[in-house]
């Protein structure tokens, strides 16, 4: 009886993911290995890259390289600067070896555009958040007028302006407070009560 353990080792070694190597799997290139744990692996980064290029805002797009440089993004990565340049889905599907379906599939499940604006928030909006914080808070500062102000409390301080009307007279009809109105006006003028 054969040794199953070895076999399994065998099979293992035979079948090493670039994983298993210490390599990146690089996508664009289209997965020519019939093993499913492979095609998983590149669907899986497919669709991370996905969500990545569906999060840069079209502004970001349209940026020259200096540009970005000098908004903080990483102009050196040769895959972010590729996603960049690329306008429409179908470039994306090209340029990486994505199926031209797939894009359409991925965006159907049920929390794919709540992961794309996490991503967005993240990597895009709030990686400036102190700037502008900081860059409002100067500003503020410096102007003191009263709209910043009543801002800069809500944003900071949790401070909300009170605009409820409370009724004290819970326990009065309407008609009650008609009298009781008409009562102390009486008082106030006594003129009015002989009219």
């Amino acid at each position: 009886m054969p040794n199953t353990s070895d076999t399994s080792n065998k099979t293992k070694a035979q079948v090493k993911t670039p994983i298993d190597k210490g390599q990146e799997i690089v996508s664009g290139k289209k997965a020519t290995t019939k093993n499913p744990k492979l095609l998983a692996i590149k669907g899986q980064i497919d669709r991370a890259m996905y969500l990545e290029w569906v999060s840069i805002p079209a502004m970001v797009r349209m940026m020259n390289p200096a540009d970005l440089e000098r908004m903080g993004y990483d102009t050196s990565d040769p895959i972010f600067m590729k996603m960049v340049s690329l306008k429409r889905k179908g470039d994306f599907c090209r340029e990486f070896g994505v199926g031209e379906n797939q894009p359409a599939k991925w965006e159907k499940e049920p929390n794919f555009f709540e992961e794309s604006n996490a991503i967005s928030n993240k990597s895009h909006i709030m990686k400036f958040r102190k700037d502008i914080d900081f860059s409002f808070t100067q500003k503020t500062i410096r102007h003191g007028d009263a709209p910043r102000m009543k801002l800069w409390k809500q944003l900071n301080e949790g401070w909300s302006e009170r605009t409820e009307s409370v009724n004290v007279n819970l326990n009065m009809t309407p008609a009650d407070v008609v009298r009781d109105i008409e009562a102390r006006n009486a008082k106030l003028r006594p003129d009015i009560g002989q009219l």
